[in-house]
């Protein structure tokens, strides 16, 4: 039973931590970044704090242009949103970009 006292006692400390860690975190306002002099060691928020979902597109050469997908994944209906967009050759394609992600940004 020794075995199962150490475990224990280590998952114990490992969950004291976390939440020291954590106290640390909510102290110091944000808690993105967290250096301590210490231990020299970087905390960084994990990714399910952050409350948006990143927007993803590809691009694919088509005849006459590109076809541009853009994608988003909405957690309040559990669903992907997808959007198709063309720009001809005559377009200048950095700019119709910056539009389209613009236009993709304010749909949030």
């Amino acid at each position: 039973m020794k075995w199962f006292d150490k475990w224990f006692a280590k998952k114990c400390k490992q969950a004291w931590e976390e939440s020291q860690n954590e106290k640390e975190e909510a102290q110091t306002g944000i808690g993105l970044v967290n250096m301590t002099a210490k231990s020299r060691s970087i905390k960084v928020r994990e990714s399910d704090h952050i409350s948006s979902e990143p927007i993803q597109f590809k691009m694919f050469k088509a005849s006459g242009g590109w076809a541009i997908e853009f994608r988003q994944y909405d957690s309040r209906n559990d669903r992907v949103d997808t959007n198709l967009y063309v720009v001809n050759d005559e377009q200048e394609l950095g700019k119709s970009i910056a539009q389209i992600i613009t236009m993709e940004a304010l749909k949030r």
